[in-house]
């Protein structure tokens, strides 16, 4: 059995989405001086590896505490996804080549190989991702996720974020950030990203794995 982490490391400094507050982890007790150690943590819902629920996007939407814990993990299929992979190919079409393992699982991830710009201010431009007719194709399926290794699923022109709109309206969550994605060497795998259990979560910082 292998298990790969899928998750960047939360730390002082570390990129977010720009105009986010920065991360703030302070040390408030330590061993030396308390007796303890503890920690205190400022991050937004949205920070490093993280999922949304409809309620990110969506007014009335469901939030991530309303699904069972079993709506998080599941069977899973990784699909290349980097602009050479889709060429000029419409979105749709290159993802129907994948139509008979994506009918066999839970969650789809999209791996375009962007993680590796992570830390860099070339993460946040031009960075592959869903247009709206490659959404709508992932829609049609009962999926439970949609996960990808760029900084979201909307590429970066599409700011009425319509691609979160048409995902999450169909109930499907959507897992952002990912990373090391080119390590997993099994097509179809078990993929789990677990929230943290926060009331009427928006969305939550998750570690994501994969099993194969």
């Amino acid at each position: 059995m292998h298990i790969i982490d899928l998750s960047h490391k939360i730390e002082n400094g570390m990129p977010v989405f720009p105009g986010t507050p920065e991360v703030k982890i302070e040390q408030l007790y330590s061993v030396e001086k308390d007796g303890f150690a503890e920690k205190a943590l400022g991050l937004v819902t949205h920070v490093g590896t993280h999922m949304d629920a409809p309620a990110h996007m969506i007014g009335g939407g469901k939030t991530l505490d309303d699904y069972p814990i079993s709506k998080f993990s599941g069977k899973a299929c990784l699909i290349p996804f980097s602009w050479e992979d889709i060429d000029e190919q419409a979105q749709d079409e290159y993802l129907s080549e994948f139509e008979s393992i994506i009918r066999d699982c839970d969650f789809v991830i999209l791996n375009t190989g962007w993680s590796e710009k992570w830390g860099s201010p070339a993460y946040f431009k031009k960075y592959p991702a869903l247009d709206i007719k490659g959404a709508e194709y992932l829609s049609g399926f009962r999926l439970g996720g949609i996960g990808i290794d760029a900084i979201s699923i909307d590429q970066e022109e599409n700011t009425k974020y319509e691609v979160h709109h048409e995902v999450l309206g169909n109930d499907i969550v959507i897992i952002e950030n990912l990373c090391h994605l080119d390590t997993i060497r099994s097509q179809i795998f078990r993929f789990s990203a677990f929230p943290l259990f926060i009331s009427d979560a928006d969305g939550s910082p998750v570690r994501a794995i994969a099993e194969y």
